[in-house]
């Protein structure tokens, strides 16, 4: 006997169809928004990056399917909307479970700390194999790859930037000019082919806990190595000539994470690599250790939530450590004209996108300097830029609020300050955990200088030669212990320090 089918009532059929019909439709509507060109971002606020551009066509493209594949890239990577949909996605992610801990790990790879670096043994260079050669991993461009924006709000007075770069006795060459309406343009990141010498100095590896984010630390014996090695032969080549000096700035993660928790995210002891760091620098070397004193004052606001910068009250005791030991009186910090920008999204927020963290934001609080706030930058293009020392960010993205520090990074900088007279002149080789400690600096030089290794291309000839030339009272190196951890950003350094 044939098997009756079930007859499925009308209103149900109705309700089949109206689905069929309204999942149709949305395809359709999101499928023609992926199409309409000019919607498309090209800029992803959220993520601080460039997006994928529309690939050229070529015919060798099409041939080989690079061209379909950058053209799916573009399509997925601009989509309308994008920063919107992303961000509803991890509200939705939030909603399955409380992500109150969590642990991203990056470059996981880790070396032994001996307690002095053994200088005599070079560093093995491990050898590159024919697809990487030349590159990094994509994670470590993230701070190179920073968008700045056009400024919105009125622009300071420009002062005329001086036709040379200053100098105690001996200027060096002419850098060209450029209109106030141009010295009025945000500062822009080093060109795209300095990116992967940018360290991982966010994208190691974080430790999520709620609103917080803490990076984790990687020994590198080979780079460590190097940079101790630059450190030391800039001090005896100086000898006579400038005092050198060595401050390597930790990461919060070090102070803020019990030593079970830094032990279960299978990083370094940041500590144990900071005294052999000091321990293997010669004599010539004056130390400036700024792990003891920032330790003592963990219960402040020394180093931001969302990113892996020091604040300016930890630059501060960064500051009184430095001129401790040169031998000068620091500024007491209620001394200082205080400015505050609130909604700072730093890096580690960029990597991991906690929604608790966009729900609380860190502020960046900047003290201006007593005697001058004006510096000169110099673009990748060669133009010299009149900029303050410290500047109105209220009108920047989230993700760049740092950058009211001494314009963020570029290849290499000056002040001449008319309001110091003592002659001294220092030259810094930095990278961005400098920039807040510069407006600190100011008032005690007649002239600063600083070179930051990542991006400057001997537009001024080698910094040694500059040093040298210029008649430079001190050297400073300043750089974070997760930068100086990169094999290749140590060998670029060494290369420019010859």
């Amino acid at each position: 006997m044939a098997r009756q089918r079930k007859k499925v009532p009308k209103a149900l059929q109705k309700s089949r169809i109206l689905t069929v019909m309204l999942f149709t439709a949305v395809m359709i509507f999101f499928t023609l928004l992926g199409l309409v060109w000019l919607l498309r971002p090209s800029v992803s606020e959220t993520e601080n990056r460039k997006l994928a551009e529309f690939p050229a066509f070529s015919v060798s493209g099409v041939l080989d399917g690079s061209f379909f594949s950058g053209v799916s890239e573009w399509y997925s990577d601009t989509y309308p909307l994008r920063d919107t949909w992303m961000a509803g996605n991890d509200v939705m992610k939030g909603l399955y479970g409380i992500r109150t801990t969590r642990v991203i790990q990056g470059n996981s790879a880790k070396d032994d700390i001996p307690d002095v670096l053994d200088l005599n043994e070079p560093p093995e260079t491990p050898p590159a194999s024919p697809e990487t050669a030349g590159t990094l991993p994509e994670s470590t461009q993230t701070e190179a790859e920073t968008i700045r924006e056009p400024r919105t709000e009125e622009a300071p007075p420009v002062t005329e930037a001086p036709s040379t770069v200053p100098a105690a006795e001996n200027p060096p060459e002419t850098i060209p000019q450029t209109t106030v309406a141009e010295q009025q343009q945000e500062p822009v990141q080093p060109a795209s082919d300095t990116l992967p010498l940018i360290t991982a100095q966010a994208q190691n590896g974080l430790y999520v806990s709620g609103d917080s984010a803490f990076g984790i630390y990687y020994f590198n014996q080979n780079a460590a190595k190097i940079y101790v090695s630059v450190v030391n032969r800039t001090a005896a080549q100086l000898q006579g000539l400038s005092n050198v000096y060595c401050l390597l700035a930790p990461i919060s993660s070090t102070f803020y994470l019990s030593p079970e928790t830094l032990a279960s995210t299978d990083g370094s002891d940041e500590v144990k690599a900071l005294n052999t760091y000091y321990n293997s620098l010669d004599p010539l070397v004056k130390q400036v250790r700024v792990y003891d004193v920032l330790k003592e004052h963990r219960a402040e606001y020394i180093y931001f939530r969302t990113d892996h910068h020091w604040t300016n009250l930890g630059a501060y005791y960064a500051y009184r450590q430095f001129a401790q030991v040169k031998g000068i009186t620091p500024h007491d910090i209620s001394e200082y004209e205080v400015m505050e920008f609130p909604g700072f999204l730093g890096q580690y927020y960029v990597f991991c996108k906690a929604p608790e963290m966009e729900q609380n934001p860190d502020t960046v609080v900047a003290h201006v300097p007593l005697t001058y706030n004006r510096m000169t930058y110099e673009a990748t293009d060669g133009r010299a830029v009149s900029w303050p020392i410290v500047n109105d960010v209220t009108e920047y993205r989230n993700s760049q609020k740092y950058s009211a520090f001494a314009a963020g990074d570029n290849p290499f900088s000056y002040i001449e300050n008319p309001n110091v007279t003592n002659g001294q002149s220092c030259v810094l080789i930095k990278e961005s955990y400098a920039d807040s400690l510069i407006p600190y600096l100011t008032d005690h030089y007649q002239y600063i200088y600083w070179f930051d290794y990542r991006y400057y291309a001997d537009t001024h000839g080698r910094i040694m030669d500059f040093i040298r030339s210029h008649n430079i009272t001190d050297v400073l190196f300043v750089n974070g212990t997760d930068p100086i951890s990169s094999l290749e950003a140590m060998e670029r350094l060494d290369s420019l320090m010859q």
